[in-house]
């Protein structure tokens, strides 16, 4: 099954389950990511996936979560790395990641939600189509009919924040700006795991660690660069769906 056989699928899902603007979205660049490298299994970071589609990370792991769940995708974390990911060609198309006791009780889940499908599918492809072009500007919660989840987190005092955390980075001496995203996902990963380092080993010297590991991220960097010039995402053209009609 290629990448257009398995778009064509999962539409039909989508329209027997409807998923979400932001899920679809979030699918499909999957998709796309998979199909530039040859269908084979990649790895992508949240990071990445944040400015492409300008969702919050938060959003990312709840949606990503519903996809292994219903078999469409295999997600596997890596400590401080770019997570990986194997697309599943098949999935049962009668699991619901939304099952609810309106559908037990014999309410079709379609006919309840056949009048937004349109909806969700046209903002869907507004959300891929901002991904081409960074000067667009991050999309709304009515953009989306999906307003993306935000999670306040209060930081104990020994761990800094981000900002902090990247201002403290650019004042070393092998800093580079290209080096932004990957010092965000540094942190982000140190502060999932705990404020724990890739070893699980509480950091009790933030500063310190940092100016360790600038020389592994700047490593990273070099050998990311060429993979990331091979991904560019293309348009997506929704195939024709008898809901249109």
């Amino acid at each position: 099954m290629n990448a257009s056989e398995l778009t064509e699928k999962f539409w039909k899902y989508n329209e027997k389950e409807p998923l979400g603007a932001v899920m679809v979205a979030l699918y499909l660049f999957l998709i796309e990511i998979w199909k530039k490298n040859e269908e084979n299994d990649f790895s992508l970071s949240d990071t990445e996936i944040c400015e492409r589609l300008k969702i919050s990370r938060p959003t990312i792991i709840a949606l990503r979560q519903k996809l292994v769940i219903a078999g469409m995708i295999r997600y596997q974390p890596k400590n401080g790395l770019p997570g990986h990911y194997k697309i599943h060609l098949e999935y049962s198309s009668t699991f619901s990641v939304f099952a609810n006791p309106e559908t037990k009780k014999g309410v079709s889940a379609t006919k309840r939600n056949q009048k937004t499908i349109q909806k969700k599918k046209e903002t869907a492809k507004k959300v891929l189509k901002n991904t081409e072009n960074s000067q667009n500007q991050n999309l709304t919660s009515d953009d989306l009919a999906e307003k993306p989840v935000t999670i306040p987190i209060s930081l104990p005092s020994h761990i800094p924040s981000l900002e902090e955390f990247s201002q403290y980075a650019k004042l070393l001496d092998n800093y580079v700006p290209e080096l932004d995203l990957l010092i965000k996902e540094k942190y982000d990963s140190w502060l999932e795991n705990g404020w724990k380092n890739g070893y699980d080993k509480p950091i009790t010297n933030w500063k310190s660690s940092i100016k360790n590991i600038m020389p592994f991220l700047e490593s990273e960097l070099q050998s990311s660069n060429a993979t990331s010039q091979k991904i560019a995402l293309p348009t997506i053209k929704r195939p024709k769906s008898s809901i249109d009609e």
